[in-house]
Formats: C-alpha cells, sequence, structure tokens
C-alpha cells in the first residue's frame, strides 16, 4: 500500500510542526491556532474547508487555521485536566476520481502528558486508513484536546494522509507513466489536421475523430482537402520535429462543458510536456476572436485560471517579436483573421528552434472565413509538418448535441500517454435542487448570460423558458413568432432583448441561479439551463412580460406560468408584440389533400383488435390503418405526430411541399370537435414530449402553427391540465397529445374529459420504436380513460413510398367518404394571386458534383393556376439575383434553376454563375419576389 501525506502543522507552516509557546493550555492565554494546508503531492486528491467558522478560516495565505481563542464553557484558551472535544471544525474532501482511506498521525510527544487527536463521527482518525472516502464525496473533522495535568513546552505534528485501494497517480514513482486516461474530448465547430503533403503520418496524429465523423465542405468554395477511405479525421496532432501542437479548433474556450470532457486537462498536459517555462504567451494581435480574456469574443477564462491554479502565467500579446525574446516557453494562436508578417514568422521559427512550445488552433470552414489559410502560412512559414484543412468536421452519432460538435474517445494514449493522462480538471458538481449565488460576468444576448460561480468557474446559462429573438436576422425562424413575418423585425427586437437583458441582469451583480427538475442541467453546446433571479424578480418571466421574448415550449415546470405573461404581453402589445398582427398572415399551404406523410408510423387499432374500415379515413400504401376516427368520443388516434417540423426543408428535412399534412389535421380537428366549435388549438409539452425525438410540443410544431395562424387560429403549448395556469382548455376546440413519456394524474385525465364532454376534440398521435413502447401505452391509457377503444399498433413501414426513410410512409390511399382532404379554407393567395401557390420543391445547396454546375433550386405550383414568372426574382441573403424571363409553370409542375450555366427549357433555367456558388451550405435563404415586388417566398435553411 502506498500513502501519500497531507501536513497539519501547529501554529507553524504545514511544512513540519511549529513551537507551542509556554502557556499554551493555561486559561490566559489569548490564542492558538493550527495552520492546516494541503501537502503538494496530495494537493490534487483532497481539499479542505472551514466549516466552523468559530474554530476554522482561511488565512492571508490560503490555509486553513484552527482558532482556539475562545473555547466551549467560555474560557480563553484550555485549562489543565480538561477535554476538550470540538466537532465538525474542518472538512475534507476527495476530488479525485478513485476512492480512497484516510488516516492521520499525531506526533505531540514533546507537549508532556497533554494530547492531540482528529475524529470522524467521534472516532478517532488514526495511523491506518479506517474511514473511506469515495469520489467526491466528503467527511467532517473534528478535534479532541486533552490537555493533561502537566503540559510543557513542545512541538506537534500531526501527518493527514490518503491510502488503501486504487490511489496510484499517473507517474508518482521515477519511470512510471499515466495508468488513468481522460475519457473523452469535444471538437466543437471543428475542422481536420493535415500533412504538408497530404495525410498526416500514424505517429503525428493524437487525435481523430470517431468512424462515424466526415468531412464537409460547409462554406461550399471546393478548397478542402479529402481523406481516404476510412481514413480517420485527425483532430489533434503533434509534430514529430518541432515543437508544435495542433487542434482543430479552439481547444479550451470557455463554453465547453468542463467535467464531460477532459479537454483543459489535455491542454494543461500539453503545456507541462512541452513548454519551456510557465509563462505562456496567447497571440491577440492577428483578429482572433477567440481571446484569451473573457468578454472579447469567446474567452479562455476558466483554463486560464486553470492553469494559474497550476503554475503557470499566462499573458496575452500582440508584440511578438518583443514578447517572444522575454522568457515565455509556450505560444498559443488561434484561428488569425490577419495573416502574420515575415518577421513574426522568423521570430516563431527562432522561438521553436529554442525550444519554445507553439501551440495552434484552427476553426470549422462554417462561414468561409480565411483563418485557415493564414494559420497554413504560418505553419508553412516554421517549416511545421502541421497543415489545417479548409472543412467542418460532422458526427451524427458521437456529438455533444449537434453534428458540428462531434466528440472522440479516439485518443492515441500509447503514444502520448502524457498528453491525455487524467488528472483534476475544471468540472463543477453542480445540485439541480440546490441554488448558488453567482456573479453576471457578461451578457450576450437576451437569453444567454455568463456567469461565475464561487469557486472562480465561469459557465454560460441559457436562460430557462423563453426565446429573444436571434439579434442577426438570418438565424431566426418567423414561424416560431406569432403574427411576426419579418426577420428584420425580429432582429431589431433582438438588439432590443439584448439591451434590456443587459440593464435587467448588468455585469457585476450577484444574482441567484436555480435549475428546474423537468429540463436537466445542461442543453446543446454544455450550456446551464437555469432560472436567475434578481433584486426585480425573476429575470426569465420578466423578459416575456415586458415582450422582449417569446415563451420556449419545453417541459419547463413554470411553463404555464410563463405563457400567461405572454399572453398578457401579446394582449397588450408591448415590446415586440407591437410589430405582431396575426390578423395579417396570409394563408400558406391551403390546398386540397393529394398525398400525406407519416413520422415514426404505427397502425391504428381497437382494444378488440382490428378497426372497422368506416373509422379509418386514411390507409398505407400497403392497406394498414394510419388514421382512426371515434366519433362518440371526439377522438381521433394518428398512427404518427403528423405537424412535426423536422421534415420541412427549412430545418434541414427532405421538404414536405408535396404532402397536405397541415390541412388534413385541420380538417381532422374540426370534424372530431363539436359543430361550429373554434376556438385555439392546444398542443400538450408536459408529458416528456419535449425531450423525446418521437413526440413534439409546441416547439416542434412551428409551421404548423404558421399555418393555423393563417386562418385566425391560435396554437399554444400546456404542460398542465389540472390547473389554471396556461391556456384555457374551455376556450379550445382540439387538444393534440403526442407519445408522452409521463402517464396522466387522474385529475389531469379529469379535466380533459370535461374538456372533450363539451365538445372538444381530442387528438392522439403515435410513434413507432421500441424508445417509445411506454408511451404509446401512456397513449393507449388516455384513450381507454377518455372512454375511447382506439388504441396503437405495429409499427407500419414502406420501402416505396416514404418521406426520409421507410418508417415515414408516404400515402394517397384516402377514403373519399370523409371529408377531410379538401383545402381547409378556400385556398390560399401565395405566388402568382388567385389560388395559385409557388413552393420551393427542392433545394440542393452542397451537390455531390460541381459545386456551382450541380447546384439548384426548384419550385412547384401547388395551384389550381399557371404562374407566368416572367419578371419573377430570385434572389439570397446578400441580394445575388436572378430574373426569370419568358417561363411559365403549369400547376403541379416543378421549374429547376441551375447555378451554373446551360440552355434554358421549359422546365430548367440557369443563372449562368462560373465563379462561385450562391446557396451557402451553412444556411441561407431563397427570397422569391414577382414583378410587383410583392415577396412571394421566403425559405430560409
Amino acid at each position: 500500500m502506498k500513502r501519500r501525506s497531507v501536513l497539519i502543522g501547529i501554529g507553524a507552516t504545514a511544512a513540519g510542526g511549529g513551537a507551542i509557546a509556554t502557556g499554551a493550555f493555561d486559561t490566559a492565554t489569548a490564542e492558538r491556532t493550527a495552520t492546516v494546508a494541503l501537502a503538494d503531492d496530495a494537493s490534487s486528491l483532497l481539499s479542505l474547508t472551514p466549516l466552523d467558522d468559530e474554530y476554522a478560516f482561511v488565512d492571508d495565505d490560503g490555509e486553513l487555521a484552527l482558532v482556539f481563542d475562545e473555547v466551549e464553557g467560555g474560557g480563553t484558551g484550555f485549562g489543565s485536566n480538561t477535554v476538550y472535544e470540538i466537532g465538525e471544525v474542518f472538512q475534507v474532501s476527495n476530488q479525485g476520481t478513485e476512492d480512497l482511506g484516510l488516516f492521520a498521525e499525531v506526533e505531540d510527544g514533546s507537549l508532556g502528558d497533554a494530547s492531540f487527536e482528529l475524529t470522524v463521527d467521534g472516532e478517532t482518525l488514526g495511523p491506518d486508513p479506517t474511514v473511506e472516502l469515495g469520489v467526491g464525496e466528503a467527511v467532517a473533522v473534528g478535534v479532541e484536546i486533552d490537555s493533561g495535568e502537566d503540559p510543557t513546552d513542545g512541538e506537534v505534528a500531526i501527518t493527514l494522509g490518503i491510502g488503501d485501494g486504487p490511489i496510484e497517480d499517473p507517474g508518482d514513482e521515477p519511470g512510471e507513466g499515466p495508468t488513468e486516461f481522460v475519457d473523452e474530448l469535444v471538437f466543437d465547430s471543428t475542422a481536420s489536421l493535415l500533412a504538408a503533403d497530404g495525410y498526416l503520418p500514424e505517429d503525428a496524429v493524437a487525435v481523430a475523430a470517431e468512424p462515424t465523423a466526415e468531412s464537409v465542405d460547409e462554406d461550399g468554395n471546393g478548397d478542402d482537402t479529402s481523406y481516404p477511405d476510412d481514413a480517420p479525421l485527425p483532430l489533434m496532432a503533434v509534430d514529430q520535429e518541432l515543437p508544435v501542437v495542433a487542434f482543430g479548433f479552439p481547444f479550451a474556450k470557455d463554453d465547453i462543458q468542463f467535467g464531460s470532457y477532459g479537454n483543459e486537462e489535455v491542454l494543461l498536459n500539453v503545456l507541462d510536456k512541452y513548454a519551456a517555462s510557465d509563462t505562456v504567451l496567447w497571440d491577440e494581435g492577428h483578429g482572433q476572436f477567440y481571446t484569451l480574456g473573457q468578454g472579447e469574443g469567446d474567452g479562455h477564462n476558466n483554463f486560464e485560471s486553470y492553469a494559474e491554479e497550476n503554475g503557470y502565467t499566462l499573458e496575452a500579446t500582440t508584440e511578438l517579436g518583443t514578447d517572444l525574446s522575454g522568457s515565455a516557453g509556450a505560444i498559443v494562436i488561434t484561428s488569425p483573421s490577419e495573416s502574420f508578417s515575415g518577421s513574426e514568422i522568423d521570430a516563431l521559427s527562432m522561438f521553436a528552434d529554442a525550444g519554445g512550445l507553439i501551440v495552434l488552433m484552427d476553426q470549422s470552414d462554417y462561414s468561409d472565413y480565411d483563418e485557415t489559410d493564414n494559420l497554413n502560412a504560418l505553419a508553412n512559414g516554421l517549416d511545421s509538418q502541421i497543415r489545417f484543412n479548409d472543412n467542418q468536421v460532422i458526427d451524427d452519432e458521437n456529438n455533444d448535441g449537434a453534428n458540428f460538435a462531434p466528440t472522440s474517445t479516439d485518443l492515441d494514449t500509447e503514444s502520448y500517454p502524457e498528453l491525455f493522462a487524467d488528472r483534476d480538471g475544471l468540472g463543477l458538481e453542480l445540485d439541480p435542487s440546490e441554488e448558488y449565488e453567482v456573479e453576471v460576468v457578461s451578457v450576450t444576448d437576451g437569453d444567454t448570460v455568463d456567469v461565475q460561480f464561487e469557486g472562480g468557474q465561469v459557465e454560460t446559462v441559457r436562460t430557462l423558458g423563453h426565446d429573444a429573438p436571434e439579434t442577426q436576422a438570418a438565424n431566426e425562424r418567423p414561424e416560431e413568432w406569432e403574427g411576426i413575418d419579418d426577420v428584420d423585425t425580429l432582429g431589431f427586437w433582438g438588439d432590443e432583448a439584448t439591451d434590456y437583458a443587459q440593464d435587467a441582469v448588468p455585469v457585476g451583480e450577484t444574482v441567484t441561479l436555480s435549475f428546474d427538475e423537468n429540463e436537466g442541467l445542461r442543453g446543446n453546446f454544455g450550456r446551464l439551463l437555469g432560472l436567475i433571479e434578481t433584486d426585480d424578480g425573476l429575470f426569465n418571466e420578466n423578459l416575456i412580460a415586458d415582450g422582449y421574448a417569446r415563451v420556449y415550449d419545453s417541459g419547463l415546470g413554470l411553463h404555464d406560468q410563463f405563457w400567461e405573461a405572454e399572453a398578457d404581453a401579446r394582449e397588450n402589445g408591448r415590446g415586440l408584440w407591437a410589430d405582431s398582427d396575426v390578423t395579417a398572415t396570409p394563408v400558406v399551404g391551403d390546398a386540397p389533400v393529394d398525398e400525406l406523410f407519416v413520422p415514426s408510423a404505427t397502425a391504428v387499432a381497437t382494444a378488440d383488435g382490428d378497426i372497422a374500415d368506416d373509422r379509418v379515413p386514411v390507409e398505407s400504401e400497403g392497406g394498414d390503418p394510419l388514421v382512426g376516427v371515434d366519433a362518440d368520443s371526439n377522438v381521433a388516434l394518428l398512427g404518427g405526430p403528423l405537424p412535426d417540423e423536422n421534415f420541412e426543408g427549412g430545418e434541414d428535412g427532405p421538404g414536405t411541399d408535396p404532402y397536405g399534412n397541415y390541412v388534413f389535421l385541420a380538417n381532422l380537428i374540426d370534424a372530431v370537435s363539436a359543430d361550429g366549435r373554434e376556438g385555439s388549438v392546444v398542443i400538450d409539452g408536459g408529458h416528456g414530449q419535449f425531450a423525446a425525438d418521437y413526440a413534439l410540443s409546441a416547439e416542434d410544431a412551428a409551421y404548423f402553427q404558421r399555418y393555423l395562424e393563417g386562418f385566425a387560429i391560435e396554437f399554444d403549448g400546456k404542460n398542465d391540465f389540472d390547473d389554471d395556469l396556461g391556456r384555457d382548455l374551455a376556450e379550445a376546440r382540439a387538444l393534440i397529445v403526442t407519445a408522452p413519456d409521463d402517464g396522466f394524474g387522474s385529475d389531469e385525465v379529469t379535466a380533459i374529459e370535461d374538456f372533450r364532454d363539451d365538445g372538444g376534440a381530442v387528438i392522439l398521435a403515435s410513434a413507432a420504436g421500441d424508445d417509445a413502447s411506454d408511451a404509446r401505452d401512456n397513449l393507449d391509457a388516455l384513450a381507454a380513460d377518455l372512454g375511447s377503444d382506439l388504441r396503437t399498433g405495429d409499427a407500419v413501414t414502406d420501402d416505396q413510398n416514404n418521406l426520409g426513410g421507410p418508417a415515414n410512409p408516404t400515402t394517397t390511399n384516402f377514403d373519399a367518404d370523409f371529408d377531410l382532404f379538401d383545402a381547409y379554407g378556400d385556398g390560399d393567395d401565395g405566388g402568382g394571386g388567385g389560388d395559385v401557390y409557388l413552393a420551393i420543391d427542392e433545394l440542393v445547396e452542397a451537390p455531390s458534383g460541381d459545386p456551382v454546375q450541380d447546384e439548384y433550386v426548384s419550385f412547384v405550383n401547388q395551384g389550381a393556376e399557371t404562374v407566368d414568372l416572367d419578371g419573377y426574382v430570385v434572389y439570397d441573403e446578400v441580394d445575388n439575383s436572378y430574373t426569370f424571363g419568358a417561363v411559365s409553370v403549369d400547376p403541379g409542375a416543378t421549374i429547376t434553376l441551375y447555378t451554373g450555366t446551360g440552355t434554358d427549357t421549359d422546365d430548367t433555367v440557369y443563372w449562368g454563375r462560373t465563379g462561385s456558388a450562391i446557396w451557402n451550405n451553412g444556411g441561407d435563404t431563397v427570397y422569391v419576389e414577382n414583378p410587383d415586388g410583392t415577396l412571394v417566398i421566403e425559405h430560409s435553411y
């Protein structure tokens, strides 16, 4: 067994015992202290914290001091012939990664017959490891002092240590290598790495992406480099000849979820392994967005504090020539938007030749910046083996909430064990049931705040329950905002919401951060999901109430309360709602239903088995019932969540324009509800739907919301049906319940029954898959409680007729006896006017072939009249424009506009570009105006 020690010095430093002055136990003694500190060899495993401020505090040197000024009984110092038992004076915590055993050795022989002991739970902490400390656990330590009859002057040394169990540290003994390593790393918006002459040799690749990752040319310029088939994509590399280490993105920026990933540990290990001194420069002289300090772009404040705690000094620099000639042992250079001069490259070369470490960090080509070119010019000037690819790495399976944030466990611990050694990192352990006092560091926008915890950790908080408009109009979805369809208006209110938030939650103010048990601690990109309380109340709700945000329809416990705040703001036209006009929303997509698609489809059955044909308006092409109607109970059951917006082209889906899901669902609602029933459509979001891929909350059906809005029908979420908050069911025409992970309580069922008995329609939606099995059971239970015999059935697939895969069958197999397939209204007036409706049919912005010649967008006429396109203008977000000539498109027909060159035909036309593509792979908007200047299409993706 190996033991590591922590020394507790009495009245002195932690390095040894301190003198106890004459009269130490005399009642006249005013004060005696014991200074407690962690020895270097165990500082990474244990922490000490004062518990009783009468006896323990942290002194000016940062050490824990035990003070015996006034002891129990009101006296000062310690009297003779007395035993003093002081419980829970300080706390010992295991902040390592293995279970530990705690022991104490006390050398107090020079004090005569006086004695000192440490206790845990009243039991003496002896020389053998008898107290177990699990990972993250802590114990309270007390002090027992027996002053004896004849205490003498002398010294006391108490050794607090750990041992027993699997506690070997990496590299503790000479010649030992690490035995424990970090588990996983994250690479958020990363490029991959190359060699000067192609693919990096295997021994230079320290981290590769998982096999599920792929390289994409996100900016569409065709300037990325492809990799051999099945070759891993390098994300971190070590130059085999120069002290150069490279990463595909800024590897330890503040918004990384430290604790879940070991990025900060690896970067610190790189410094430990290769830095020539403990001074690290951080280049900020070349237009970097990813700077060192917080508040200047994406900072590295957390890593800076972490490195300084581990003995490093990090300094920002804009003068490479001067600062590199000093005492620096390393320099970090993140993606530079300005190039390096020849003299700067020479200075960096001399620095590397002298043993100085150069850390280079790229970023993905998402927005076609020129950082990669600048970084490659620098690498070339250094004669480094490493180069950077002008690409983006995505991974649909292994990621941190989005495919552009791939994660990897493919770490070369055999070649680079020291770089991946597990060590104490920045992981912040939070209890979602607790509240935390935090300091506001910065406010990015209306729903994003950076805060600093007591221990110095800076975290990004996505404030829960609301969504403020994006400050960049191109990033906004108008469909989510009732009565607003202008992205520029939303961009304006995004700036206003930011100003509001910065005033309401000012930098430097201490606020209370809490969490919601339904939401979890973290969301996408590792951000905390929090509620912020200020002196003026709950910021999250105030932002909504004052009209600077909408309710974000999630499983939040306060959702319905927040919705009431939004409803009041909308009714009174506060903030952004002053620009909302639901009555002006045009009718779009309202046409006869020719075809439907059913996402994640199951069949519809009854409690007794098969369902009668006269209750089935829609079947699959193979004859499986996909919709069932129980008119007697005002209940219908869908085989899948028909209004799922994930299939919309604007959401990177395959596109839904040919399908009449919204029209059919609106007709079904009216057919199932009582004659003449009006009011809103409510969708359930309080039973786990928001967090389930197979179910919907209102947040997942914004396009259906916009469709209903064209008929002045409101669409809102409600989470709890047995209270008076949120949307009033009594005023609704329909309730939609998609596969609920959580069952309904009896009071909720009663409320839904009352709604149904009053003539409201209840639309239930199933979902296939083993992961939705319990949700289907809950859906069937609700149907039974409502007195309906409708039940969910087996999965339905179709290999030939589907949208995006066999699990989502398409069908034209309708029963015309049901009045569900006509346009809901009188048809819409988009496109060329009257009953004409022009829409995006398909957009290929990243073709597999030539990025210009093979790029295209096609339009479909969904109306009943031919559209004369002569004079129609197509343009993008930066005003590249194309004007149609004398060409038209018949009802149901399509016309395709290719970006490249060619000869126009009746159904194919060419923009005529030869230099670069039009439609940005990273996202863009297709605008179409008719000759009168009226915007008839606005399609963002």
